[in-house]
């Protein structure tokens, strides 16, 4: 296709940071707003974006049971994934170190799939993770993760409930329209947590400019931005495509949070970022003398695990 001969590369340039840049909003947010106050108007703002997108599109509704499985997704990836990782954005936890470790949900989904999902899976999934799980240990035992005590463990149950609810749609939301998933997923999440609101003594509204801001933008950019780009790659590459890029998420996270948020990047970080990057990529099967062709995005054999099929 001529058009996607050019514009591939553009959008897979703009993907990265656009994917990245939640970490870096998410933990600005979260100076000006309690935490469940920017789950609110990230799945507001969200679901008003992907509503006019809906009104547009005119995709087909769910039927039957598929209403339950997009609130369960909803509930994992949306509610669990980020009430964790915002909460420990706010407990000190660094932007960076947060990107790194839910960067290595694609591989946990890797080695869950033959269990859960009767896929078959390599030896390479396996070895990834384990060099992947030794670069978070590099970059915890340095200056980027030192101090933090029991706010570690937040981004990693966030990981777990991405890679629950990766699974989870994996397995039952496969052939929902992906615009139809995700307004239920935002409008499940958005409801979910005003119910919860009277317990949770929050403040509505952020406190400053700065917080509209950061809000507007995991709204807008985060949430439906990045997806849009997201799902135009997947149409015209393969999963193992967005895979690749996904794989530069965590070391652009780390480096972006250096001029924005000020977060220490030293040469042990660096170090664990590196590794991390390498056993991604090892999991995937990207190794330089390995290479084969882009299967199509249509292609069963090209829905291989290690992407999250919904939004963040």
């Amino acid at each position: 296709m001529p058009l996607s001969r050019w514009l591939v590369p553009v959008l897979a340039v703009l993907f990265v940071p656009l994917w990245a840049s939640g970490f870096i909003a998410g933990k600005i947010a979260t100076g000006y707003l309690d935490v469940p106050a920017v789950l609110v108007w990230r799945f507001a703002i969200a679901l008003a974006v992907m509503l006019v997108a809906a009104a547009v599109l005119r995709p087909a509704r769910p039927e039957g049971r598929a209403w339950l499985h997009l609130a369960v997704t909803a509930l994992l990836l949306q509610i669990g994934q980020f009430s964790f990782v915002y909460t420990g954005l706010a407990s000190g936890v660094p932007a960076g170190l947060s990107s790194l470790i839910l960067g290595m949900a694609p591989l946990l989904v890797g080695l869950l799939t033959p269990l859960l999902l009767a896929t078959r899976l390599g030896i390479a999934p396996v070895a990834g993770l384990l060099i992947g799980a030794g670069g978070v240990y590099v970059v915890r035992a340095g200056d980027l993760g030192g101090g933090l005590g029991w706010a570690v463990v937040l981004p990693v149950l966030g990981m777990l409930s991405l890679t629950a609810g990766t699974l989870y749609q994996k397995r039952f939301n496969d052939r929902t329209p992906v615009v139809t998933s995700v307004v239920v997923q935002m409008a499940t999440s958005l409801v979910a947590t005003l119910v919860a609101w009277p317990f949770l003594g929050a403040d509505w509204l952020p406190s400053g400019t700065g917080g509209w801001l950061a809000v507007g933008w995991l709204g807008i950019v985060n949430s439906a931005g990045a997806f849009v780009l997201m799902f135009l790659l997947l149409r015209w590459r393969s999963t193992v495509f967005v895979s690749s890029l996904l794989n530069l998420v965590p070391a652009t996270t780390a480096l972006c949070a250096v001029p924005v948020l000020g977060e220490p990047l030293t040469p042990q970080a660096l170090l664990g970022l590196a590794i991390a990057l390498v056993g991604m990529f090892v999991g995937l099967g990207r190794l330089p003398g390995r290479r084969r062709p882009l299967a199509d995005p249509d292609d069963d054999a090209a829905d291989a695990p290690g992407v999250p099929a919904t939004p963040r």
